[in-house]
C-alpha cells in the first residue's frame, strides 16, 4: 500500500493460484473511497505516506486474522466501528425492545431456512414429519403474533432446534471398511447435537465426539469468520453482541457475539453442504481423527474438501 502522485494504490495479493493479482486506486476525495479497509492475514508493506492518506480521508485500516478475530488498527479516530452503529449496538444490548426488533428477523429467516433444510436435505422419516409441522407452527406465530419477551423468542429458537437436530437420526453414514483405520459403531448413525465428552458439565457442542458434529462444528467456525469479517466492513463491533452478551464462552475463548447473531439465520443453510456430503459420500476413517478424551476433529484432507464445499 503506497501513494502515487497523490492517490492511494492497493495492490492485492495471491489467494490461490491462478488468481489474479488485482490493484486499486482512489483519489483524495472521490465518491468510491470506502468507509474502511479490512486486510486478512498474509503479509505485505505499508508506506508512511499511505498512513497519512488514510488518517487525512478517514479511512481506517484493520488487519484481521484469516478467522475473523482482530489483529491491529490504523486510524485517526481512535476506533474501527461507525460511531453511529456502535451506539446503536450499546443501545440495542440493553433495551429490550430493541433487541425483539433486532433478532425478530433473523429467527424468522431461521425457520424459514431450516424447514427448506428439512425438506430438501434430510430422509424422511416421522421426526422430520414432526419437525416440520412444529417450525412451521412456531413459524406461523413468530409472523401472525410476535412474543413480547425475548426470553419467550429464545424458547422458539432453542425448542425448533431440538426437533430439527433430532430428525437428524434418520441419517445414515457410509464408511468403507478398512483394517488401518477402524471406526466405533455408534458413527454408522447420528444420535444428537450434543457433546458425550462434556456430559457432566453440561455439553458443549464445541467438543464434537460424532464425525457429524465435527464437520457442522468446522462449518459453523467458517461461517463465523466471514460474518466476523462481513461485520467489522459494515462498520460494527462483532464483538458486541446484541442477543449474545456474554463476552467469553463457558470453555474461555472470546465470543464475537454480534458475528454470533448475524450467522444463527445462515446456520440451516450451511447444514445442506454436511447433509449432502453424509448422502454422497462413503466416508474413511482416516477422514475423523479420535483424540484421546473421545473428542473427534476432521482430518487434514477432509477439512480441505469441506472447505472446498463451502466456497462452491
Amino acid at each position: 500500500m503506497r501513494v502515487d502522485k497523490g492517490r492511494l494504490i492497493i495492490r492485492d495479493g495471491n489467494t490461490h493460484y491462478p488468481s489474479p493479482k488485482r490493484q486499486f486506486e482512489y483519489f483524495k476525495g472521490s465518491l468510491d473511497i470506502p468507509p474502511r479497509i479490512v486486510l486478512l492475514d498474509g503479509s505485505g508493506s505499508i508506506t508512511l505516506d499511505a498512513m497519512d492518506w488514510l488518517a487525512e480521508q478517514q479511512v481506517p485500516l484493520i488487519r484481521v486474522k484469516w478467522n475473523g478475530q482482530f489483529l491491529s488498527l490504523l486510524t485517526s479516530g481512535g476506533q474501527a466501528a461507525d460511531s453511529e452503529k456502535l451506539a446503536w449496538q450499546m443501545r440495542a444490548r440493553e433495551c429490550e425492545t430493541e433487541k425483539l426488533a433486532f433478532y425478530l428477523p433473523l429467527m424468522i429467516t431461521k425457520l424459514e431456512n431450516s424447514l427448506d433444510t428439512l425438506r430438501g436435505y434430510l430422509p424422511e422419516s416421522r421426526e422430520r414429519d414432526a419437525a416440520e409441522d412444529k417450525i412451521s407452527v412456531y413459524l406461523d406465530r413468530l409472523r401472525s403474533d410476535p412474543p413480547a419477551a425475548l426470553k419467550t423468542l429464545l424458547g422458539i429458537e432453542a425448542q425448533s432446534a431440538s426437533v430439527y437436530f433430532k430428525s437428524w437420526r434418520a441419517l445414515d453414514l457410509k464408511w468403507r471398511p478398512s483394517k488401518h483405520h477402524p471406526i466405533p459403531d455408534e458413527w454408522h448413525q447420528f444420535y444428537s447435537r450434543g457433546s458425550l465428552a462434556v456430559r457432566n458439565r453440561g455439553g458443549a457442542n464445541i467438543f464434537a465426539t460424532h464425525p457429524v458434529n465435527a464437520m457442522l462444528n468446522y462449518a459453523y467456525t467458517v461461517l463465523l469468520a466471514r460474518t466476523q469479517i462481513q461485520a467489522i466492513a459494515d462498520g460494527y463491533d462483532p464483538m458486541l453482541g446484541v442477543v449474545h452478551t456474554r463476552s467469553r464462552s463457558s470453555y474461555g475463548p472470546p465470543r464475537p457475539g454480534y458475528a454470533i447473531d448475524l450467522m444463527e439465520p445462515q446456520r440451516p443453510k450451511v447444514d445442506r453442504v454436511v447433509l449432502q456430503l453424509v448422502r454422497e459420500e462413503t466416508f474413511s476413517g482416516a477422514d475423523f481423527l479420535l483424540q484421546s478424551d473421545g473428542v473427534v476433529r476432521l482430518g487434514t484432507e477432509f477439512a480441505r474438501r469441506l472447505v472446498g464445499e463451502l466456497t462452491k
